[in-house]
Formats: structure tokens, sequence, C-alpha cells
């Protein structure tokens, strides 16, 4: 495959569908597990700040 104006180097390499398919899980789980740290982070700093407040 020609590689687009301005593609950057790191996709030049996904010349298949299999490629991209398996490139765009890796950048989904990565999203997921930050998200998944920030939520935990908020929810930990919220038990700090509110000590006697329960989860249900």
């Amino acid at each position: 495959m020609t590689p687009a104006e301005g593609e950057p180097n790191s996709v030049r390499e996904l010349t298949t569908r299999a490629a991209h398919v398996e490139r765009i899980q890796h950048l989904g789980e990565g999203i997921f597990k930050a998200a998944q740290h920030s939520w935990e982070n908020a929810l930990a700093q919220v038990k700090v700040a509110n000590p006697g407040l329960e989860f249900s």
C-alpha cells in the first residue's frame, strides 16, 4: 500500500485488514485501562474527602 501524505510512521506497516483490527483492539484496551484507572483514582479521592460516605 502506498502511504498517504502526512501518514505517521507508526501506521505504515499496517498493510492488512487484520493488522489494522489488531492495532485498533490494542489501542482500545489501552484506552479502557486508562479510563478504569482514572475512575478508580477519582473514587479514591472521593473516599478520602468523605470518609463516612457509603457506596452501594
